[in-house]
């Protein structure tokens, strides 16, 4: 069965998901200055990504 644009939005909510846990878990690794800040602006990027995704899954399940 084809996925429909709500289906591959779950999925990239998914994705995003995974990638946020990943990213925490090298923030609790990281040792050096700079590249904590690379990774904190890095998650939350992928914190807005993740909330804009949400918002669009629930708009289009509304539909």
């Amino acid at each position: 069965m084809q996925k429909n644009a709500r289906g591959y939005v779950q999925d990239s909510v998914s994705a995003l998901s995974e990638a946020k846990d990943c990213l925490q878990n090298a923030l609790n690794t990281v040792e050096k200055g700079s590249n904590r800040d690379r990774i904190e602006q890095t998650l939350q990027q992928v914190n807005s990504a993740l909330q804009s995704c949400d918002q669009t899954a629930g708009v289009l399940g509304q539909e």
